[in-house]
Order: structure tokens, then C-alpha cells, then sequence
């Protein structure tokens, strides 16, 4: 890392946190970098999304998927953090409202619905045609929950350790089954039902038995590099992951965020952002396109790991600050020292 100012910034940072930083920074036109921890493997949180709207708009040109079909809301597809997890049975929203609510809202009713429309490795076949290898998405939301919350069947009584153990000695076939056998066990829970179980194991906030989701949060969340997620925002904002018109539909999608104190709370008022949060036990992340209104438009994605439960709130400020700095970096111009 040539910055040596931010080098030591961030290294400040992971030391306040007591956690690990993994920064990704690109200039679009002139393709000048700022990485940290690169090529490091973090958990990526909500930030999945972002590629699974990728394979969505890819299905969509190659005209598979209509972005005005509707997908039916049925029980077994809701999960905790979701607004559609509080709606009726049989409500159907297109494939578009489907992508605002998973990326605005991060919504993991929606993110599930448009994930079983395009087939479980859909997402993984679509990274690895882009030549991004690092990106692992291997689990949706309602299956992953399971796992954490109910914990039934084979998997009663396990503990974190153990249930982490468990799933790190499948094959990928192996996963696939037991998702499955997870899933069928659990079919007729309800929305509701699933929300209140999260609620008594977890907390509204988290703020219970955290030592218990970290373990599996830290170790079974799909997975990615700084490196390849800010190499897929570039895609996004040139064009070049999808047709030029669902590139433009994605950045208008994810400059729609709701989620606005990480990236955006560090750069300066009324700047164009579009961006994707992402939060599980141990993991706080941002990523984002910033378009400058004059200067270098730039994508930066900010990972964390190891984080304790206090540090969470924290890291929100750091990635802010972090934010503020690279744009700064790079505003100044000119080549890296």
C-alpha cells in the first residue's frame, strides 16, 4: 500500500476495534488503487447482495427473467430482517421491487425470493464468469438463520463450535443437503414464529448470547475479498457486468440505500452514493460507488472481521472516517508516492 498515512490510519482503526480492516479503493477512469488487506477473505454480510443483483440483471438480459415478473411471498421463504416477512402470504412483487427492497432496505425475504428464482449457484457460476474467484455465496438467508437460530434435527443441542465443525467437513454436495434437510425440517414456520425465535435467541439488536452467532457468523457467512467486491462495483458503474441499461438500473438501485452511516456519513454533503451495507456478529461493511460532482468518481468496499459486540457501533465510524480519507487521497491527484 503505497498511502502510508492511510496505512497507519487504518492500522489506528484495528487497533481501536481490536478487529482486522480490509479496505479496497479504484479509481474508474485511471484504475489508481488504495487496497489493505486486499485479497483477504472477510465475511461479506449483506454485501452478497450486491453480486446476487449482478446475476439477476445478467438473467434478465439474457432474457430468462422479466424485471416486471411477479414472484408469489409464500411462509417457508421468510426471515428475520425483513420487511415482507410482516406481509400476507400470495403478495407478489415484481422482480424489480424485489431488487429495490434487497438492496435498499436489505431486505432478506426479498434477497431469498430472487435468489430461488435464479438457482442456488447462480451466483458463484456468474462471479467466476466475471473472473472474480474470491466471491463465495453458497447460502441464502432463510436456510443460514436456521442454522444459527432453530438448530433441530441432526443439529439439536450442538453447540456454535460444534455446528461450524459440522458444516466444515461437508464436501459442497454435503452442504447442499444438509441446507436442505434444514429447510424441509423447519417448512412450516412461519414468518412470525422464525422472527420471535431470533428475537428470544439473539436479541432485537444482537445484544444476546453474541459469542454464539460470532462463532458461526465469522466462520460459515458467504465470503469475499475488498479486492473482488470493489472490482465488481467497477463493472457495475462501467458497464461492463451486464448491458449498459442494467448497469444504469443498478447504480440507480443502489445509490436508493437506505443505510447511510458508513460510506456515505464520511464524504461530503449531497455527493452521489451508491452503496450496500452489511452487518453480522463480528462483521460491520460498506460498499460503495462515489461519483464526485467535480473530480475522480471512485468505488471503495470496507470489510471488517473479529469485531466484539461494543466495537460493532464503532466501526461505523471508522469506515466513515476511512471514507472521508481516501476521497480525499485521491482528490489530490497524482500518481502514488
Amino acid at each position: 500500500m503505497p498511502y502510508e498515512h492511510l496505512r497507519r490510519e487504518i492500522e489506528r482503526w484495528e487497533d481501536e476495534l481490536g478487529g482486522t480492516l480490509g479496505v479496497a479503493a479504484r479509481e474508474l477512469v485511471s484504475g489508481r488503487e488504495i487496497c489493505y488487506r486486499a485479497d483477504e477473505l472477510f465475511p461479506l454480510a449483506s454485501v452478497f447482495k450486491v453480486p446476487l443483483m449482478v446475476t439477476v440483471m445478467r438473467h434478465v438480459d439474457a432474457g430468462e427473467i422479466a424485471l416486471d415478473e411477479r414472484l408469489a411471498l409464500v411462509e417457508r421463504d421468510k426471515s428475520p430482517g425483513s420487511t415482507l416477512t410482516h406481509c400476507h402470504p400470495g403478495l407478489q412483487p415484481t422482480v424489480r421491487d424485489l431488487l429495490y427492497l434487497t438492496i435498499t432496505l436489505s431486505d432478506n425475504t426479498a434477497t431469498d425470493m430472487l435468489w430461488h428464482r435464479v438457482g442456488k449457484g447462480s451466483i458463484n457460476e456468474t462471479m467466476r464468469s466475471l473472473g472474480l474467484s474470491t466471491i463465495d455465496c453458497w447460502v441464502p438467508n432463510r436456510p443460514y438463520f436456521l442454522i444459527e437460530i432453530v438448530r433441530n434435527g441432526e443439529w439439536a443441542g450442538l453447540t456454535a463450535e460444534a455446528v461450524v465443525a459440522k458444516f466444515q467437513a461437508l464436501s459442497e454436495a454435503g452442504r447442499d443437503a444438509a441446507l436442505a434437510r434444514i429447510e424441509e425440517l423447519n417448512g412450516e414456520l412461519s414468518g412470525a414464529d422464525f422472527l420471535r425465535l431470533s428475537d428470544e435467541r439473539y436479541g432485537r439488536d444482537g445484544e444476546r448470547n453474541y459469542e454464539d452467532s460470532f462463532v458461526i457468523d465469522q466462520a460459515l457467512d458467504n465470503r469475499g475479498t475488498p479486492r473482488d467486491i470493489t472490482a465488481l462495483l467497477a463493472m457495475i458503474a462501467d458497464g461492463r457486468c451486464a448491458t449498459p441499461a442494467s448497469c444504469a438500473l443498478m447504480v440507480e438501485i443502489l445509490s436508493r440505500q437506505e443505510w447511510r452511516t458508513r460510506i456515505p456519513a464520511g464524504l461530503p454533503a449531497g455527493m452521489r452514493v451508491a452503496n450496500k451495507t452489511g452487518s453480522v456478529s463480528g462483521t460491520v461493511n460498506d460498499a460503495a460507488l462515489i461519483f464526485p460532482s467535480s473530480g475522480r468518481p471512485f468505488a471503495l468496499t470496507v470489510l471488517s472481521k473479529g469485531l466484539g459486540y461494543a466495537a460493532q457501533a464503532r466501526a461505523e465510524t471508522a469506515i466513515a472516517a476511512l471514507a472521508g480519507q481516501i476521497f480525499a487521497t485521491f482528490q489530490d491527484g497524482g500518481d502514488p508516492p
